[in-house]
């Protein structure tokens, strides 16, 4: 076969070209953006041949894998190495490996060293967690990460990219519409635009970002809901919600509700791998901390919330009736008294841009959306919040004046001097999870 590229427009020649430490390729669907990607990595590996040169195609989820970004690789790649579909990588005759991996697992590229190029394909799709990860693997060689995706939400691609193109020396962001493609029909290009409602439109065959549709809390906005930290009056009570995880996330957030009953997010970790060991030093650090008087959990892990409380900490289950906490989070952040603190809980942030009702998509053959609840995909901070505002909305309707309903029982600490709620600015963030130990 030939293994000649002739690139279709100006903007994919860019993209292709690119020698930025990132680069974006955000548009409609069917513009050429997966080859592009195929291609800067087949690059890659090009230039860098020594056997232990290490690459990653990373992807959302497996089908993304096997229908989009594995086949454009692989056909690119033809006759040029082997592929072992076992091991999920790629073997260059002379030369490194390239490893497949999905964004369902954020952790599956930790461990692969001297990385020389990454790919994530359909990035909009990729937590927060995963694109940091992403970040951790290309950083000790500085190689360069190519991100094609549509747009999705305004998530991390659109709030740390998109947004600050003018601010970042580092990011090559080519944007298109789809009929830029000269050989996408530009009679379905303008039947679909006036078939569709117009946000819609615009993200999917404009490479524009919006606000995705059917958010469960549609009513969360950036500008007005993340805020500048603030001096805690007395009184404050700081709460805990814990959402369980191993291959996927353990999320751990904090809260505080002052006694006007104002909500405040102020701290989150999120980690994954971690035992119950790990999680009992984190709790114990954060209870240090901000003095946190009950951990709301989920329900499904009944032994860590016995070892919790083992350990000396204030431990229950949290009530887990979806929509009854989706409605009361909803109505929480509606209220005017919640808020996040800016640069705090970054994931939390990041959740509220893609924490959505299933549409149809979403839906299996034999599924409907009649007693649906929110699709179970960056969901992890979602669920924590849903956990503390359950347990503490009568404190907010309340206007701060009855006193939280803390549970008796195992696990029930004693108000001392060391333990209660710390007053003033927030502490030190904690970037590392040996800073717990």
């Amino acid at each position: 076969m030939s293994n000649r590229f002739k690139p279709h427009s100006q903007k994919q020649f860019d993209a292709i070209m690119s020698e930025k430490l990132i680069t974006l390729l955000g548009t409609g669907i069917q513009y050429g953006k997966t080859t592009v990607g195929a291609l800067r990595l087949k690059i890659a590996m090009h230039k860098y041949t020594e056997p232990d040169d290490n690459f990653i195609m990373m992807a959302p989820n497996y089908k993304i894998m096997q229908q989009s970004c594995l086949p454009a690789f692989l056909k690119i790649m033809d006759g040029l190495g082997k592929y072992s579909k076992v091991d999920a990588c790629f073997k260059m005759d002379g030369g490194g490996t390239c490893y497949m991996r999905t964004a369902t697992d954020p952790d599956a590229i930790v461990g692969i060293t001297k990385v020389r190029h990454i790919w994530g394909d359909e990035a909009g799709l990729y937590s927060l967690y995963a694109w940091e990860n992403m970040q951790a693997r290309a950083s000790f060689y500085e190689c360069p990460i190519t991100l094609t995706t549509s747009p999705y939400s305004l998530n991390w691609v659109f709030r740390e990219l998109i947004k600050q193109k003018d601010k970042r020396d580092d990011l090559c962001l080519v944007q298109a519409r789809s009929d830029e493609n000269p050989y996408f029909p530009k009679a379905e290009f303008e039947r679909k635009k006036s078939q569709m409602a117009p946000s819609r439109f615009n993200m999917v065959y404009g490479g524009n970002w919006e606000k995705m549709e059917g958010l469960v809390y549609d009513i969360f906005s950036e500008d007005k809901h993340v805020v500048e930290p603030i001096k805690f009056p007395a009184g404050t009570r700081f709460k805990a919600g814990i959402d369980w995880g191993y291959s996927h996330p353990f999320v751990l957030k904090i809260r505080a509700i002052t006694p006007e009953g104002i909500h405040y997010d102020i701290d989150e970790v999120v980690r994954t791998g971690l035992t119950i060991i790990d999680i009992i030093k984190i709790c114990k650090h954060m209870n240090n901390l901000w003095g946190i008087d009950t951990f709301y959990c989920g329900p499904d892990r009944p032994e860590n919330i016995k070892e919790l409380c083992r350990n000396g900490i204030t431990a229950v289950a949290a009530n887990n009736d979806v929509k009854h906490g989706c409605d009361l989070h909803y109505q929480l952040i509606k209220s005017g008294k919640y808020y996040v603190f800016k640069g705090r809980c970054p994931h939390t942030v990041d959740e509220y841009g893609m924490y959505h009702w299933p549409t149809a998509s979403d839906l299996g053959v034999d599924q409907d959306d009649k007693e649906r609840n929110p699709v179970k995909q960056f969901d992890d901070a979602m669920d924590c919040s849903r956990y503390i505002t359950a347990s503490t909305y009568h404190i907010s309707q309340a206007g701060g004046k009855r006193a939280a309903r803390v549970p008796q029982g195992e696990g029930q600490r004693v108000v001392t001097k060391r333990n209660k709620p710390r007053l003033g600015y927030y502490p030190a963030r904690l970037k590392n999870y040996e800073d717990f130990t």
